[in-house]
């Protein structure tokens, strides 16, 4: 498996909700705690366990940054 594809598996798994209003913003903060979480899940890993799973730090970044996105994604 690629590193790509790793990391959009670790990001951002979860289904684009489509629910709107109140809930929808509920939904998309839920997503972005989840990947919030991930990113630092991957962040407090040093480069051997990475090497690991088959990710280097910059995917770690690239996680970082999708997160910190993904609350304005509908």
């Amino acid at each position: 498996m690629s590193a790509r594809i790793a990391t959009e598996n670790l990001s951002l798994s979860a289904p684009q909700h489509a629910a709107h209003g109140l809930a929808g913003l509920f939904l998309r903060f839920e997503n972005w705690l989840t990947a919030r979480a991930s990113a630092r899940a991957l962040y407090s890993m040093d480069d051997a366990a990475l090497s690991d799973i088959a990710l280097s730090r910059s995917d770690v970044e690239r996680v970082n940054d999708t997160a910190r996105k993904a609350l304005w994604w509908h």
